[in-house]
Order: C-alpha cells, then structure tokens, then sequence
C-alpha cells in the first residue's frame, strides 16, 4: 500500500484530439499538435494545478512521450491504448497502481480508483456495446468515470436512444459532475463527463472554455472530497 494521502483531489479531462486528423491524416494532427498546440495545452492544464490528468486523442506516441516531459510536476505517467481508447496519457502527482481488465484498465490512487474512458465516436451502437462491456469492472464506491463519452447530448436532449440508456446505467450508481454545466466542445454538444460515486463530494466542477487552435474539444475539471459524506453533490 502506498502511504501517500490527501482528502482532496483535483481532477482534469481533456480530449486534445486536432480537427485536422479528420480533415486529413494522423500525422497531419502530429504536425500541427508539434508546432501550434503543444505548449497551449500544458499552460492550459497546468494552470488548474490538478493532482490527476487525463488527456485523450493524442496523436503518436512521440507527442504521448514528448507531453510527459513537458509534464515535471506529474512524476507519474502512463500512456494508454486499448480496444476502448485511442491513445491518450494519464498523469498523476501521486503513486499510481494499475489493475488490468479485459476491456480497460483502471488506475488506484490515494483509495480512488479512477477509470478513464474514451468511447467510438461515430456509432452510438458500438458505444452501447462499449459501456456493457465496461460496466462490470467499474467501482462500485470511490470511483472516478472521467473522459470523452461521445454521448451526443445537447443540454439535456439526448440524439441517440443507445447513448440516453448508456448514460441511465452509468448514472444508476455514479453521479455527473458536469451535469447543467453547458457543452464540452465546440459543436456545442456534452461529450465529455467526469462521474463520481455517489459516496464521494465533488466541488468546483467547471468547463474551461479556451480554444486552442483546431482543438475541438475543452478541458473540464473537478475536485473530489475523499472524506466520508451523505452522498450529495456540491454545485460551484
């Protein structure tokens, strides 16, 4: 066990994927990530002074590598890519333990685990089948759901079936932080979500609005409360 503890943690979540690898290729977002955005998207995410951070849609791993040296203050990190993500970078300013699923990992720090996602963007279908498969490992108390759904949510009118009943069963036992708060990218819509159990408190849950050159998405952040509570959630 790790001996490293605080009641409070900062969270951040941000999908740093470039609109260029839609319009182009891969190593189009590379390129503009290298030159234009890299720099932006620290400065961004530093000035939260977040304990954990995940970032999502990163285009090679020598972006992956070169944003945790550019990260001294988080000397613990991992990148990750599995059938569920594309590769995205988990950053943490404490230890870090992470325990293997079949679908996903999920990452214990400080008696939190967190479990980051990042779901199929164009098919509300696979995305179904995606949170069915991801639902029996997530924790049942004192976790952390954080990172890009891709539930198509605008305020609260959902434009697919599949992503409103995916949504239900993650919300049975988790509660959204970011619910009310507005969209999370730029085609107006809610696609990113920190989740929290309902045994835990979250305050200062807010969305940064800052553009960052074709980055389509915004970081969002909380604070979690460790400590014992009545399972209510603090609104900022």
């Amino acid at each position: 066990m790790y001996s490293w503890y605080t009641p409070l943690m900062k969270i951040v979540s941000f999908n740093i994927g470039n609109f260029v690898w839609v319009l182009y290729t891969q190593r189009a977002q590379h390129y503009a990530f290298q030159r234009k955005d890299a720099d932006a998207v620290v400065n961004l995410v530093t000035n939260e002074n977040a304990d954990v951070v995940f970032l999502q849609e990163i285009a090679t791993h020598e972006d992956a590598d070169m944003l945790k040296e550019m990260f001294p203050s988080f000397p613990y990190s991992l990148k990750i890519q599995t059938e569920t993500h594309a590769l995205s970078l988990f950053l943490s300013r404490y230890p870090v333990e992470e325990v293997h699923h079949t679908y996903s990992n999920d990452y214990h720090i400080n008696g939190v685990t967190f479990f980051p996602i990042h779901l199929y963007a164009f098919s509300s279908k696979v995305r179904s089948v995606q949170t069915n498969l991801l639902l029996p490992d997530l924790p049942k108390e004192k976790g952390v759901i954080l990172g890009d759904t891709n539930f198509w949510i605008y305020k609260d009118f959902f434009f697919s079936k599949r992503d409103k009943a995916s949504y239900n069963r993650i919300t049975k036992t988790y509660t959204d932080c970011l619910r009310h708060l507005g969209e999370t990218c730029r085609i107006k819509l809610s696609l990113d979500k920190i989740f929290i159990t309902k045994d835990l408190q979250a305050t200062d849950s807010k969305i940064v609005k800052h553009r960052i050159g074709s980055i389509d998405h915004y970081l969002i952040t909380t604070t979690i409360s460790t400590q014992e509570n009545k399972g209510h959630l603090l609104v900022p």
